[in-house]
Formats: C-alpha cells, structure tokens, sequence
C-alpha cells in the first residue's frame, strides 16, 4: 500500500488557503462552517443517529471529527486552511458553535429551532436544544462555501490524507470517501470526474506517509500574508494583459487607475534593471515598493491638442541637420527591446483628452498585426524600417536606440547584433514585454471611444471606492512580487485562442453564441476577435487562478468587451438589453447581469445610455 504524496497533499492545503479570501471578505464563519458539517456527517456515518452535544459521548466523537479534519501532524491544527495553527488541544468545536453560539442558544430556547451557520442564505444543518440535526436538503448549500471544482477536489484529496491507496484513480478516491461521509454528501460536494482527475494528474502516490509538518504549510506563503492573499485581487488584470497586451482603465478619478500601472511595474522590476537606469534608487537597497519610478514604468500624459501621432512616435526633421525627434513612448519601446525577460508597463494618462484614433493610429494597427513568426513576436512597425530614412538618420538612430556602441561592429549573435538588424530592416516594432495602459476619465472634457478601439482594448472600469480598506493602509502594499511564472505567462503570450489550454471552448462558443442570437442587427454583434479573446481570457483565468470557473471568467470578459461596445439611444438600442438578461443571468454572470440592469434603468429614464457613464 502507498500514500498521497507530499506534493499532492500541499497543493490541496494552498488550493484550500483561497477560502481565507472569502472569510475576510465577511462571511466569517465559513472555515468553521465547513468542518462542523462534514464532522457531523462523518457522525451520522458511524452512529446513525444526529448528534446530541449535551452527551459527552456523542459530543467526544464530534470533537474528534473535527480534528480529523483540520489536524496538521500530531500536535496541530489549522484554524483556517491559512496561516494560522494553533496546538491542537485548542481544537474543540468552536465558540461561534458552541459556548458562546448556536449550541448554547438552542439550550437557553430548547423549543426554538436555528439553522447553522446562523448568517446568509445558506445553512449547513440544524441545531435544536444542542442536538446538531442533519439536513439532506441543505447539503446542496454546501457549493456556497466551496464554490469551485478545484476547491471541492482540494478538499476531498484532504479529507484522504491520512489514508493508504492500492492505486490513485477516481473509484478508489470515491471508495475512500464512501467509508468515511454519507452518499448524500459525497454527491453534493464532489466535483465533475474530468475535474478531480484534473486535479490529481501528474501526482503519484509515495511509499512514506507524509506527516503534514506546520512549517511546510506555513512555507507555502513565505510569510508574507497580505501581499500573497492581495495579489488574488489583481488576477483579472493579468488575465487581460495575457489576453490582450492594451487596456483602457475607466472610472472617476481618484481610484487609483495609474497607480495600478506603477504597482504592475513595481511588482516585476528587477534589481539589475533598476540600478542600470537609476543607480541613485538603489543606494539605500533595493525595495521596489518604493520605487516613484521604476526603470520598467513609463507614463505619457495625453494633450488635448494631440490630432496626429508626431507626440507618439516622433518624425524625421531636417532643422539643425537631419535628424530624428525622439519621445518618451519610443525610448520606452526600445528600452524593452533589450530587456525582453521583464515585463515593462506605459501609461498613458487621461488618454482619451484627445482622439485616440489620431495620434495612437500606428499603435492600433501594430497591436492587431501581431504574430509568431518562427518562433519569434512580430508586428508592424510603429517606426518605419531604419534603412529608410538614409545611412546617417539610421546610424544616429541605431546608436541612440541600442546604445552606445559601434552598431556595425556589434558582435554577432548577441542582442546588440540582432537589434541592430531588426530596427534597420523592420523598424522600431512593439516588443512581446510590453503592455499599455490607458487611463479614461468621462466627462464632458474628453472624446468617447470608438468601437474600433474598444475592440483592440480590454477594459476594466474602476468606480468601487473602499474606504475601509483605504484607512487601514490596505491598498498600498497588496500586490505580490511576480515570481518568474507570473512573468512568463505575462511575456509568452499565444495569440491565437484555439491553442489555449483549459479555455472552455464549448462554454465560451454556446454563450457568445447566445449573445450574437440577441444582438442581431445590431452594430454590436461580436465577431471573430472577440471569440479569439474570449478563448485567451477565459485560460489566462485559469492559468492565473486554478479555481477560476468558466462563468466567472466569461462574467470579467463581458464586462470588458461585450457590454463595453453598447453606447445609443432608445431607438437604436430598443429592447436588446433586456433580451440580454436573458443570457447575462444573475446566476452565472453576476457583475455583468448587475451592470446591464444599471444600463438599462439609465436607458429609460434618460433615453440614451453608454456603458461608460
């Protein structure tokens, strides 16, 4: 006989980790919740009877379920799959159950009947005059507080940690479970097949039973709390940046949208490129949360008067001698060129003060040129080939953008050789490390967007103002340090969505179907770009984020490019939005379906509606 493996047993203790997220975000007797219901169907499993906690017996073998499964080796517990661990003698059940909760309660109103947990819509059991009832109708609450396919999967590999295995498959992981939880439990909280095996791929079984060590659980996190659980906030700005390398960041002002763009770039600066191009930053050490301007940011601040794309990409000029005008965007551009393993992050603020049609048109047209083209980023220039302007402007050109070297003696094959050879023969290109951003405030100052360039932009709209979290300090330092992964999911994007991993073709080709079916004749029908995307994001989520469902993922996308195309009056838009919520559910959609009932409340009170206001 053998055992889960080590590395099996961790991952499920990190996927679980996530449900820490969903206790600080208020629910904060899920973890509790949880175990108190599975120890009380492991004792209906082997008593066959509900359990009277006013006996001792009853109310021993309770405990003991419990510490069955939060126990970590001998002596510890893990109060909530994160990273507090306590000894285990603390275990008991729980004051919020017990002493100072439901089971006292029900004692003091022996007659009166409480759903546990007490808060929500969706109770677990029930306890009257300390007799924890078992409820086969509420166990289909229990996807409320493991609310994903992965997490349910996490969480059944953890219950079998203990165990021996012949073999690691579905049937045995099924019989396994079978002997310790009722068939009423199993089937309401285990995930599909194709889900667990998912889950369980890759992983083999060991000849040594793995002794969860407190110290291995607590290295899951490298002890840095807030910024690993912070990070989770910001996965589905990563996704649309593996999507799609140009995002437009909406909302009033004063919700932090540059600052978004700082802290990406701070997130993923090295210590080698800063001291390269800012020596003076790094005296002290190295601390790039720190850093005002770190050597992978760039901001460019749109002017109202911007009507051609000379503020962008500069021009030849012959005053003075001939010569090329430079600009911060592409100084940035051929900065990233040389540093093709960091991500590099440019702002564009208030970039809709001008029409961006005019003087990013270059850009526009490179970012849907891209390709792979024998294994290497192409797209079309945003500079035109350097051999084009004439032997001196190229030479001048080649010196200033590679750097201060000989460029017809740089050595060959090395990265200086090759730049040289691709800026004089293609151009100053977008390089496969950078991203833009867009900072978009509407009002009555600035220019609306086009759908020709909403549909070349992800976009998220930042209006939610948390004043809470912005007293305690809590969106400050809430953003982890991108490890290499992050980065090269960032970086080696894939451009076609039909080579995605995991990107739920069949969800995402039935729902934009639906969409299409409701917005026929219509100028905001979707067309293959957008079903391109919807592939890309819905596997970047996931890549992102393991637990990432299909719907949640397609609920970020249609904020960011479905809804984000309808702007009209009523005589355009007619009844279309309501015939959306018939795909857009609440159910499966629910920051979409809250979205288009706000479009469509404006839609009639004001006759006119744009997803942007």
């Amino acid at each position: 006989m053998a055992y889960l493996s080590k590395e099996l047993i961790l991952k499920s203790y990190l996927t679980l980790s996530s449900l820490t997220e969903d206790h600080k975000q208020g629910q904060t007797q899920i973890v509790s919740a949880i175990r108190h219901l599975f120890a009380l169907d492991m004792f209906y499993k082997s008593e066959e009877k509900d359990c009277d906690l006013n006996n001792n017996d009853d109310k021993s073998v309770f405990v003991e379920n419990v510490k069955k499964l939060v126990n970590i080796k001998d002596d510890y517990y893990t109060t909530n799959f994160y990273t507090t661990i306590k000894p285990i003698e603390d275990c008991g059940v729980g004051s919020n159950f017990t002493s100072a909760g439901v089971v006292n309660n029900s004692k003091q109103n022996t007659s009166q009947t409480y759903d546990y947990p007490t808060r929500g819509q969706h109770p677990l059991f029930i306890v009257r005059n300390a007799v924890a009832i078992r409820r086969q109708e509420y166990y289909k609450n229990i996807k409320h507080y493991l609310s994903s396919e992965t997490i349910r999967a996490a969480f059944a590999i953890w219950i079998l940690r203990n165990e021996y295995f012949a073999e690691l498959n579905l049937s045995v992981i099924n019989r396994k479970l079978q002997s310790i939880l009722t068939p009423e439990l199993i089937e309401a909280f285990m995930p599909k097949d194709e889900n667990l095996i998912s889950f369980i791929d890759g992983y083999s079984l060991s000849d040594n039973k793995y002794q969860t060590e407190p110290s291995d659980m607590l290295n899951l996190f490298q002890g840095n709390k807030n910024r690993i659980s912070g990070s989770r906030n910001y996965n589905h700005y990563l996704s649309a940046l593996r999507t799609k390398p140009f995002m437009l960041l909406a909302g009033i002002s004063g919700t932090g949208k540059s600052r978004i763009v700082r802290k990406l770039a701070q997130a993923s600066v090295t210590e080698e490129l800063q001291r390269q191009y800012d020596p003076k930053s790094v005296e002290k050490g190295f601390d790039r949360w720190q850093l005002h301007k770190p050597a992978n940011f760039e901001i460019v601040q749109v002017k109202p008067n911007w009507h051609n794309s000379l503020e962008v990409v500069g021009y030849k000029s012959n005053i003075g001698g001939a010569h090329y005008e430079y600009t911060p965007f592409v100084e940035f551009l051929a900065r990233a060129w040389k540093h093709q393993n960091v991500p590099f992050f440019l702002c564009l603020d208030e970039m809709n003060l001008a029409p961006v049609e005019q003087y990013f048109a270059e850009f526009l047209s490179a970012i849907e040129s891209r390709s792979i083209e024998h294994g290497d980023y192409e797209t079309d220039p945003i500079i035109k080939p350097f051999n084009d302007f004439g032997e001196d402007v190229c030479a001048q050109m080649l010196n200033h953008f590679v750097g201060k070297v000989d460029a017809a003696k740089a050595v060959p094959g090395s990265l200086e050789a090759k730049l040289v050879e691709r800026f004089k023969t293609k151009g100053l290109t977008l390089p496969k490390n950078l991203f833009v951003l867009g900072t978009v405030n509407m009002d009555e100052t600035t220019f609306s967007f086009s759908r020709k360039v909403l549909d070349r932009a992800m976009s998220i709209v930042m209006n939610d103002v948390e004043y809470e979290k912005f007293f305690t300090g809590e969106t400050e330092n809430d953003m982890a340090e991108f490890d290499e992964n992050v980065k090269n999911l960032l970086i080696n994007r894939i451009i076609s969505g039909l080579d995605a991993d995991d990107n739920g073709a069949d969800k995402v080709e039935k729902y934009l179907t639906a969409i299409n079916t409701k917005l026929e004749e219509t100028p905001f029908r979707l067309g293959y770009r957008a079903a391109n995307e919807a592939l890309l994001y819905v596997s970047a989520a996931r890549q992102f984020d393991s637990d990432a469902e299909v719907e949640a993922a397609l609920d970020d996308f249609t904020l960011m490019k479905i809804l984000s195309r309808i702007e009209g009056d009523k005589r355009s838009i007619g009844d279309k939005l309501e015939e959306l919520q018939e795909v857009i559910t609440e159910s499966n959609y629910p920051k979409s379906n809250k979205k288009l009932r706000q479009m469509a409340v404006t839609l009639r009170d004001k006759q006119f509606v744009s997803y942007w206001t």
